[in-house]
Order: structure tokens, then sequence, then C-alpha cells
């Protein structure tokens, strides 16, 4: 048996953290920017330095821009937008990862070690250390006299590393870590308000508090490579290849030369010794009749693809689960670490609010609501995609046989859904933070709340109308963390030239505003929110004071546009956006832009010529939380009624 000393002390924390992998990480950052005090502990004494996974794609890459991470990552990447596909033989190329609206229209390729390194960094710039070495044993909610807290037992390896002698060594499978005999440990209980698990699939906080791992277990054993090879295969991009064997290899460029190899080996039997030889063996059949030859390896196993999501992603409102410890799924479509990241980039936001006391605790009820579907529509789709590669189902393997037999053909007729694979088209449902309007018509799905806010062109406006010439992209203006930003379309309102310079109302009944009315309901309204809800207001007064940058809890950004300017010879239309109280405001306190493509006023189905404006909360991870048509008295009024829902926590 295991010797464990007594609990030698108890610490408090609001947060604490298990499992330092990217999403683990990534929470720690959101959090402490936050201002938020947080623990994160690790059970593995030294980052892995197998790469893991690969990509990042455009909805990520997003996310990174808007917490300012994103040129680290460019700067290690490197982009990949098209498919290679060798089907008996022949080869042809498309574009599989290339999308039209985001301005990431690519997925970025990264080891994952890589990206561990770059958020751990960031993190420690941050004053935060990662907690290494200790391992999560016990973890419950402790509920009294009507408070409840999470209490969790952790302990650390007095001698060496926390690994089991009796852990699997198939990469996927999913198992509860057994007891080391003969170990000593010191032993810790921590008392949090919230616990985050970003444990892995074989997550000991979901084991813990009993959360099933529904789902199933495929036969597949496939086998990952790492390495150093030679082929005349033109490697270059993602490459997916169909041999005449009827199996399929998939091969990945990495950093150093290396590739990572994905092939099927369902004849093989797992437990077996996998070297160089045998793995060359099945790849060079999967390739013929190319020439594929392993040089040496860096990483090399058996994978079992496992298919799971956890029944609940909390516990008692106080245990939240994220990245693989809430699902797991195949590698088809590189998702899982970018599903991981997001679900944080979701929860310490709203974890943030509730520990401040500025919203209550049922804000939290959304990550579920709004993560859970989102990973279940991945799971289905990597699954599609996975058997349409490596099952061995009869009908699967006939309609693989016939679609690598006339490739060159249906190629194209192939529609890849490349927005749903880069996850662009994320939409959270109606709920307490995503509320439609009360009265008005409800816009097309695409304008609806709960959309991921779009990008689009921006130029700053200066005094007398004037261009700046100085560019810069709606989602550069929405940065993070914690920001509520408002978007106030003001269609062709602004314009010296309005096309309705007589009339009160638009085409819709709603009422026009103009640049005095406008000013003043921003002060007021910014003023209010910015006084009413501030981040340390009753609690972490001094982790705020510390933080090196802060931002305020609202934003509001003006956003003008002229309806089609004329053109004829010897004609300049002298249109302009014309607002010089707006055009000389502060970033993020009513500043002005101009719309000059309209491409954002028709990405948010705001009418420009006769148009009311529209007024667009996007919450602070960029997604819409409300919207109301018009930018007069009323509609402010109706944002801010929204906001003390939220604030207050209404519904």
């Amino acid at each position: 048996m295991a010797s464990i000393a007594s609990p030698s002390k108890t610490t408090e924390i609001p947060v604490l953290i298990s499992g330092a992998g990217p999403v683990g990480t990534l929470a720690a950052i959101m959090l402490t920017r936050l201002g938020i005090p947080c623990r994160l502990i690790e059970r593995e004494r030294t980052v892995s330095p197998l790469s893991k996974a690969l990509s990042m794609h455009a909805r990520t890459l997003e996310i990174l821009d808007q917490t300012n991470l994103i040129d680290r990552f460019l700067m290690q990447g490197h982009p990949i937008s098209h498919f290679n596909v060798y089907f008996n033989g022949v080869f042809t190329k498309f574009p599989g990862l290339v999308n039209s609206i985001s301005h990431y229209n690519y997925a970025l390729f990264l080891e994952q070690v890589k990206t561990t390194a770059i958020l751990t960094k960031e993190l420690e710039g941050l004053g935060l250390e990662i907690d290494r070495g200790w391992e999560l044993m016990d973890t419950k909610v402790v509920e009294e006299n009507g408070r409840s807290w999470v209490e969790t037992t952790i302990r650390r390896a007095l001698d060496g590393s926390n690994t089991r002698t009796t852990e699997s060594k198939v990469l996927g499978v999913v198992e509860l870590d057994a007891e080391q005999v003969g170990k000593e440990y010191e032993t810790e209980v921590v008392r949090s308000e919230y616990l985050i698990a970003a444990d892995g699939g074989k997550s000991v906080v979901r084991h813990k508090v009993n959360i099933p791992f529904l789902g199933r277990t495929l036969e597949n054993n496939v086998i990952l490579f790492d390495g150093h090879i030679e082929s005349d295969l033109d490697l270059t991009n993602i490459t997916v290849i169909n041999g005449r064997n009827n199996k399929t290899m998939n091969v990945f460029p990495l950093s150093d030369g290396q590739y990572r190899v994905m092939v099927d080996a369902s004849h093989l039997d797992p437990t077996q010794e996998l070297t160089d030889e045998v793995f060359e063996k099945v790849a060079q059949a999967a390739a013929a009749p190319a020439k594929f030859h392993v040089k040496s390896h860096s990483w090399l196993t058996f994978y079992r693809v496992n298919e799971r999501q956890a029944a609940t992603y909390s516990h008692k409102n106080r245990i939240f689960l994220a990245g693989d410890a809430a699902h797991v799924h195949s590698p088809a479509g590189g998702q899982g670490m970018n599903l991981g990241l997001q679900d944080v980039y979701n929860l310490t936001w709203k974890m943030a609010l509730v520990l401040n006391q500025l919203s209550d605790a049922s804000i939290l009820s959304t990550y579920e609501t709004e993560r859970a579907p989102v990973a279940k529509n991945v799971i289905q789709m990597s699954a599609a995609m996975f058997a349409t590669g490596f099952s061995h189902q009869l009908s699967r393997r006939i309609a693989r046989k016939i679609i690598t037999s006339f490739v060159s053909v249906l190629v194209n007729y192939i529609t890849v859904p490349s927005s749903r694979v880069a996850m662009l088209t994320i939409r959270y449902h109606d709920n307490m933070i995503n509320q439609p309007h009360k009265t008005q018509p409800v816009p097309k799905e695409e304008f609806q709340v709960g959309q991921r806010a779009h990008d689009g062109p921006l130029s700053i406006v200066l005094t007398e109308g004037r261009s700046s010439y100085e560019y810069i992209r709606l989602h550069q203006l929405i940065d993070g963390p914690g920001t509520f930003h408002i978007l106030v379309f003001t269609s062709d309102m602004l314009s010296n030239t309005n096309s309705h310079p007589s009339r009160k109302t638009s085409a819709d009944g709603i009422m026009f505003t103009n640049e005095t009315q406008l000013k003043k309901n921003v002060d007021h309204y910014l003023q209010s929110w910015r006084t009413k809800w501030v981040l340390g207001s009753t609690r972490f007064q001094q982790e705020q004071k510390q933080l090196k940058e802060k931002r305020p809890l609202f934003n509001v950004h003006v956003i003008g546009a002229l309806a089609e300017q004329v053109t004829a010879q010897g004609f300049k239309d002298p249109s302009r956006i014309w607002a010089d109280s707006l055009a000389t405001a502060s970033r993020g306190d009513g500043k002005l832009y101009f719309d000059e493509s309209r491409i954002l006023h028709e990405r948010y189905g705001v009418p420009i010529k006769g148009g009311a404006g529209a007024l667009v909360v996007v919450r602070p991870d960029s997604h819409l939380g409300y919207r109301v048509q018009g930018a007069d008295d009323s509609a402010w009024r109706d944002v801010d009624e929204y906001l003390h829902s939220v604030f207050n926590g209404r519904p």
C-alpha cells in the first residue's frame, strides 16, 4: 500500500484548477487577468514532450486574438488550408480548411507541447506558477448552514513522479488511476469556492463526483507516429491517403521536418511491441504504390478512439468539467483541444462575475447549456469523419472503395463544411444572458442572439468627417477579458447628406437619433454602468490593484456607414460620416468608426439607407447577448434593462 502522511495543512483559494494542459492553463490566465486568485495544480512534474494536439481552428485563433496572445502562436505555428488527397495513387487537392467569414481563413498547426509552453510563459508573466507534482485524490462539495464550498485532497510524491506502473500504454484508454505501492506522499486539503477539472479523459474529478462518462470505445486500433520519414508523396499539406488495401492513413506536417501519421492498424494486437519496422510495414501498405520509409520517431503508440461525453458538466454548481474531462472524440477534424479552450473561455468570465458578487450564481448554469450541445455536435461530426476513413463496416468499406475509385471526378462535387470544422457556426440558444428583444420582430437566425460576433474592417474617423486611412478589425476592438462591448450601429444617420433629414422615424417606425442625442446616451450609460458594476468593488481589491492592465467591464464603439455613394464623371459625392464629438472620443468610450465597405452593417443585419441603426451587446466571450433595432433613447433603455437582468441575476 501507499504510505500517506496525515494532511499537513489546509489552504483556501477562490478557484482551484486541476490539470495544467492548455485548457487548465488558459483558465488560469483568464481568471488571473480578471483579478481572481486561483491555484493551478498538475500531477506531472514536467511538461510532456509529446506533440499530442496539433490544430487550432479559426474560432480558437479569434479567441487568441481577442486575448492578445495570437502573435506568439502565429510566430511558431504554420497555417494550413488545403488537403492533399491520394486515393489509389490519384492525386487531388481541395481547400478543406478555407473559410470566408473569419480573418483566419486557415487552421494553424502547432504541437501541443509548444502551445502549452506559450500559455505557461504568459501565466508566469502574470505572476502565477503552476504547482507541479500535486495529484488530486478526492474532492467533494461541503454544504453547511446554507453555505457550500469545495474540499479537495491533493498529494505529492516525496520522491519521483506520480506515474503508475499499471497505467495503460494505449493512448485514449479511459481508466481510473490505481494506487502506487511503496510511495510516500505529503498531502494537503484545499478549500475553494470553485473547482475547474481540466484533468483529461481519465479525470479523477469526474470519477470522484460520480459523473458518468457516456459513450463508447471503438474497436479500431490506430497507430500514431511522430518522426522523420522519406516519401515520394507531396506532404506539404494535410495528406489523406487510401491505398490499394482500402485502409486510410493521414499525414500532418510538424516542426523540424517531422510528420504526424495516423494509420489504421486494426489487424494488430495493441499489446504487442510497436517498432519502426512494424509501423513502416503498415504505413507502406496504405501508401502503396508510393514509397514510405521511416527514418526515426519521437513518438510511436497505439491509439484507441473514445467517443464520450460527461452526463453533466457540473456538480452542485461548484465543480465544473472542461476539455477532455467533459468530452473526448476521435482526432478526425482536430477539434479536441479547440473545444476545451473554448469551454474555459465561456466559463471563466461568468465565474469572475459571481465571485465579484456582480451576478447571481445561476449564470454558471449557462456554461453547460451552452457548451454541452457544442461538444455533442463535434463528437457526432468527428465520429462521421472517422468512420468514413477508418470504419470496418461493410457499407463503409464499399463506399470508401467507390469514392477512391472516382475521386478525380467526385472531388469537384464534394462540399466540405469548412466553417463548421473551423468552429465558426457555433450558436448559443436563448437563456438569461442571450435574450431576444421582448417586442421587436425576431431577426433572421444569422443575426440572432447567441451567435458568434462577426468580424469586419473599420476605419478610424477624424474630425470634420476626414478619414485617417487607419484601419482596424472589429475583433481587435472587442478584446478582453471580461468586457461587455456595446456596438452602436448608426446606419447613415451620421452622414452629412443622410437620406432622412426631414423624417423622425424609419420605415419600420423606429425613431432616428443624431450626434447630440447619441453622445449624451453614450456618456450617460457608460458612466452609470462603469460606476455601478466594477470588478474588485466588494472583493479582490488588492488583486485588482496589482493587475498590469485594468479593463472596464463596459466599452462602447460607434459604427457609422454611408448609403451607396453616387459616382459620375466630374462629380464627387460629398457624403461623409461627420460627428466630431464621437470622432474625438477615446477607444471604448464611444469612439466613431466608419464601416466603409458596409460589411459589418450587413453581417449584423442593420439596414444602412434610411435605417435607424441598432445596439448590439457582445458578451465577454464574443457572442451576441442582446440586440435592439434603433439607437434612440428607448433602445438605450432596453440595453440598460438587459444588463441589469444579467448583473442582478434576474432571468
